[in-house]
């Protein structure tokens, strides 16, 4: 079985087709090939990890120390009786997150990493006739607290309009626009500026979904999506929603939690982290940027913890994830509204976890298949 190691820079070459080097990479004696890209390294390296121009003064206002972890995905083989593609996603790398080394094992000779610019999101693909392969996937990341300062206005970097309109889009949900704006409308009152805006509607939806009321932002939820047992990623998702309702751009990020927290035991994981996926947001304000939020982490808590909605321990977290993210955790993509690069229309909302289609996308007959798969990480140092 071959291996293959590479850092995540070299293999971007375009959304169309898998990338390659276009030149012989050289040996570093870590075990990665060296790339010219900014913002990576290799693992060993002492240097610190560089971004883009463009990202340095957004990086200022992330805090603490740069903390690695190994992010390890296995895929076994499965056998579906048609042509099979595996898609496993691979986080981005922001001011907050950057993935420093990448290697795989499996997957046969059609393996390699895709990229969708709209979404940010790179998948290692492999396409293996009427198997799903077994593939083992080893990621290197490294992670640093992000953490939204009102003091730093005018410190962030300009963001395009193409991105900007891209998050105010509709993308889905129950209600209609002119219903889901009087509803962002009826929230927020006289208040003008995005900022106070944005906070407004996340305290109105903490509120609601804390306290069972579910149907009152059931109109800003992802189609098919009930009222039942409302998740976090729910909550986060009505936010995004809303807030585009009233123009303000804002996303939702699917991702991994892949280390222990430090605001709670319960979320944080380590080891077997399979079922511990997350999808955070965040929204964009001129000034300030892109700005974190967290509202699925406090409605996780109260579920594991049986709290009440008053509970000061929920009253404090809410207020610490307005603006805030805990890197115990990896972002794979925005969306919703996310495209598979090169792959089917699969009707999902974004992408944490690997995802198995089978049939032909050009000839329409694609459906998802039966994936098993284990994930685990583990921090380093």
């Amino acid at each position: 079985m071959k291996r293959r190691t590479f850092l995540l820079g070299g293999l971007l070459a375009s959304s169309t087709a898998f990338a390659a080097p276009k030149k012989k990479a050289t040996s570093n004696g870590t075990g990665l090939k060296k790339s010219s890209r900014s913002g990576l390294r290799a693992p060993s390296g002492p240097a610190p990890i560089k971004v883009p121009a463009k990202l340095a003064p957004e990086m200022a206002l992330s805090g603490g120390v740069w903390r690695p972890y190994d992010l390890k995905v296995d895929v076994s083989s499965t056998s579906h009786g048609d042509d099979a593609t595996l898609w496993i996603p691979i986080p981005m790398d922001t001011p907050w997150q950057q993935v420093t080394g990448i290697s795989w094992s499996g997957g046969g000779n059609k393996a390699g990493i895709r990229f969708d610019p709209a979404s940010q999101l790179h998948v290692y693909v492999a396409e293996n006739g009427s198997n799903t392969p077994d593939v083992t996937l080893n990621m290197r990341i490294e992670t640093r607290t992000r953490q939204f300062d009102i003091t730093k206005r005018g410190t962030f970097f300009h963001e395009s309009e193409e991105e900007l309109d891209r998050n105010v889009r509709e993308t889905g949900y129950q209600g209609t626009s002119d219903s889901l704006r009087r509803l962002a409308d009826e929230v927020t009152g006289r208040i003008i500026e995005p900022l106070p805006r944005a906070r407004a509607l996340y305290d109105w939806v903490l509120d609601k979904a804390l306290s069972g009321q579910c149907s009152a932002y059931e109109l800003a939820l992802p189609p098919r999506t009930t009222c039942l047992s409302p998740k976090g990623e729910d909550v986060a998702i009505a936010f995004v929603n809303l807030c585009r309702a009233l123009n303000i751009p804002a996303r939702a990020v699917w991702g991994q939690i892949i280390g222990e927290s430090r605001l709670n035991p319960k979320l944080g994981a380590t080891g077997n982290v399979t079922k511990d996926q997350r999808v955070r947001a965040e929204f964009h304000t001129p000034g300030y940027g892109w700005i974190p939020v967290d509202p699925g982490d406090v409605i996780r808590l109260q579920q594991l913890e049986g709290l009440s909605a008053t509970d000061a321990r929920l009253t404090n977290l809410r207020k610490k994830l307005f603006g805030f993210w805990e890197m115990n955790w990896v972002g794979y993509q925005y969306g919703p509204g996310f495209k598979l690069p090169g792959g089917p229309d699969t009707g999902l909302a974004g992408l944490a976890t690997p995802l198995a289609t089978i049939g032909n996308p050009r000839a329409g007959r694609t459906s998802d298949a039966e994936v098993r798969y284990q994930i685990d990480a583990r921090p380093l140092g």
